[in-house]
Order: C-alpha cells, then sequence, then structure tokens
C-alpha cells in the first residue's frame, strides 16, 4: 500500500507541475526562497535590532548622569578676541602680499596682465576685505597649481571665485577669473 500510495502522490506531483508551467514552478522556488531568507536573515536582524534598543535605553538612562557632570565650555574672552585679530596681516604689509601673489604667478609661468582691487569694510569684526580680481591666461594645471601654492602661502587670503574658460577643447591653455579676499587688520593703517 505504501508503494501504492508514493506512486499517486510522484503521479500528483507530475499533474501538478504540469498545470503550473515553468512559470508557476519558478513563483514557488521564488516564494520559498523569500520565505527560508527571512526564517535565515530577517528574524536575526529583527532580534539585533531589539537589543539595540535595549542598549540605547540603558546608555540615555547612564547618560542624564554624565550630562550635569560636565562642565560647559568657557565664554571667550576678549584677550582671546584679540590674539585672533592680531594673526591677520596688518595694512601696511599689503605691498609685499600682493608681490608674493605676482611671484607665484610668475614662477607658475602665468599671464598676469592687470588685477581689480577694491577694499571694503567687513560688516562684523575688526578687520578689512581686499578683494583681488586676477585674470590668468594659462595652462590649466598651472592655474591650479597657482591657486593651491597662494592659498598655502598666505593663510589670510581666501579664494571667493574662480571662473575658468577654455576656447575649444583642442586649446591646451584656458583663461581664468580668479576672485581673492585678503583679510586685514582694521586699524593698522
Amino acid at each position: 500500500m505504501k508503494k501504492l500510495d508514493l506512486y499517486y502522490f510522484y503521479w500528483l506531483l507530475g499533474r501538478f507541475a504540469k498545470a503550473l508551467n515553468i512559470w508557476g514552478l519558478t513563483g514557488i522556488v521564488i516564494t520559498i526562497g523569500c520565505l527560508l531568507f527571512y526564517i535565515a536573515k530577517i528574524e536575526k536582524l529583527g532580534q539585533q535590532i531589539t537589543a539595540a534598543q535595549y542598549e540605547l535605553v540603558h546608555i540615555k538612562e547612564n547618560s542624564t548622569e554624565l550630562v550635569h557632570s560636565q562642565v560647559l565650555p568657557a565664554q571667550t574672552s576678549t584677550q582671546e578676541i584679540n590674539e585672533f585679530y592680531k594673526r591677520f596681516p596688518a595694512g601696511a604689509s599689503l605691498p609685499k602680499w600682493l608681490n608674493s601673489i605676482e611671484d607665484v604667478a610668475i614662477k607658475q609661468h602665468l599671464i598676469l596682465n592687470r588685477g581689480d582691487y577694491k577694499l571694503s569694510q567687513t560688516k562684523q569684526g575688526q578687520l578689512l576685505r581686499y578683494e583681488i580680481v586676477l585674470p590668468l591666461v594659462g595652462k590649466y594645471t598651472q592655474v591650479r597649481q597657482f591657486v593651491a601654492e597662494v592659498l598655502l602661502n598666505l593663510p589670510a587670503l581666501a579664494l571667493s571665485d574662480l571662473q575658468i574658460k577654455r576656447e575649444n577643447s583642442l586649446s591646451p591653455t584656458v583663461e581664468a577669473r580668479l576672485v581673492f579676499v585678503l583679510f586685514l587688520q582694521g586699524d593698522s593703517w
């Protein structure tokens, strides 16, 4: 009787497979695979999330004691602010800084025909803002090295704007328009 039941089971399974076709069997295999994946991976992740939530609650309970014991940082004193402003170059040293920029341009073999300069007061603080607009002509790598070296040599200088234009894709030279801002001490003229 067992052999008959087993043959009947195989016959029934074959009829079921023919009725489902290849797409039905593929769907069943995918469904079984998803269930196995859920059991194997997702359940473990759920357990890890529960453990992490428990740990977070435990840390929050213990952290209230730490927050009360920490000391707030001291306010910045006027002496520290004055030391900060003293790090900027004096206005009288402006020609030195402009010559330094020109020396780097010459070193990088860039064509620097002219420059536009504008001095203005910053809205807050004791600094003057000296804007330097430099149109340059040279290779892209030279312009990039120029910018990197100038910013490295002059810590009070900031690059505000950079525009690069190339006439065509085969041209080795680019036209660059650089806008630097040099911050100077306001009361040192």
